[in-house]
């Protein structure tokens, strides 16, 4: 039997680490082992983690507080052919490894699996599955193009991955704060042959309060978002090059501009940039009001009426 890796990346956990590894652990796929590393954490993640007693446990520590270097780490590790990257907060459902490593034997060597997930707070019956026109796309490029133009997303515990398709693909990018997952999946989806859904696996994403990344626009958080931006650029130009491409890779710097405008000039100036070497029209983004006038006076200056407006209320 296929061995599978999960490894969960381990920061400041105590309160959920626990459940996450137990759903790990009751997989109706048996050949499976779980990797935890713990990166820079101030509770007590790693002790519990060290207290669950279960030889398919392997539990390492890394002193840098940075998730993408946890799951490299991890990476390193993993003796399986198939890697799932989970957070230390997310549930699996117990037949998500088994659904999916089933799915990937009808398909040909170099495709990925991925499944649907369901938002939760307390408890995984309060969850339930909205399906997103993202998640039955098999294309890798396609798959790109609709989730970078908001037409849904995959959470990284979602996925299972070829090892040796993470190794065409490359690691996690460790100098990103904001949105590193989706700059790995996107390089990985290009590395892959195609993307398998799974309907019956779930991922239980739990919320947790102030977590949001949506929320951050310190200066580190807006040069991350821009890198993830130039990297999608970078990476699906040399695929394939059409203006549904660049029209998708402009919709992402429209949506930088659209967060960070108020805060750093220097980036924003950047991005403005990027749109106009992708030779397509800035994409409207934002709220239905926003969008609105938009259409009005244009996506620039409806920004700057926007900057205006706050500076007033401020």
């Amino acid at each position: 039997m296929t061995k599978v890796s999960i490894i969960i990346p381990l920061h400041n956990s105590e309160n959920f680490i626990v459940e996450t590894i137990a759903s790990c652990l009751k997989q109706s796929y048996e050949n499976i082992e779980v990797i935890v590393v713990e990166n820079g954490s101030s509770d007590k993640s790693y002790e519990l983690v060290k207290s669950i007693k279960d030889e398919r446990i392997q539990l390492f520590k890394v002193e840098i507080p940075n998730a993408a270097a946890a799951r490299n780490y991890g990476l390193q590790k993993a003796t399986g052919e198939y890697i799932l990257f989970l957070d230390a907060d997310d549930l699996l459902s117990p037949d998500k490894i088994a659904l999916q490593m089933k799915a990937l034997e009808t398909k040909p060597e170099g495709w990925i699996a991925s499944c649907a997930w369901a938002k939760f707070k307390k408890h995984i019956s309060e969850a339930q599955v909205v399906p997103q026109e993202v998640w039955y796309i098999e294309n890798p490029i396609d798959w790109c193009i609709s989730a970078m133009t908001g037409r849904g997303m995959m959470i990284p515990g979602c996925w299972l991955i070829p090892k040796s398709v993470i190794k065409q693909a490359g690691p996690w990018n460790v100098s990103l704060s904001l949105h590193d997952d989706g700059e790995f999946m996107c390089r990985v989806l290009l590395a892959s042959k195609g993307n398998v859904f799974v309907d019956d696996a779930i991922v239980y994403y739990r919320q947790v309060p102030n977590s949001l990344s949506k929320q951050n626009k310190s200066l580190k958080a807006a040069e991350s978002a821009l890198k993830v931006c130039k990297s999608y650029e970078e990476n699906l130009l040399v695929v394939f090059n059409s203006v549904e491409v660049r029209t998708a890779l402009a919709y992402n710097y429209s949506w930088f501009i659209y967060e960070f405008h108020t805060h750093h000039k220097a980036l924003i100036k950047q991005a403005r940039a990027h749109i106009k070497s992708l030779r397509v029209p800035p994409p409207i983004v934002g709220g239905h009001q926003f969008k609105k006038l938009s259409r009005l006076i244009g996506f620039y200056n409806a920004i700057r009426i926007r900057e205006i407006t706050r500076r007033f209320k401020g």
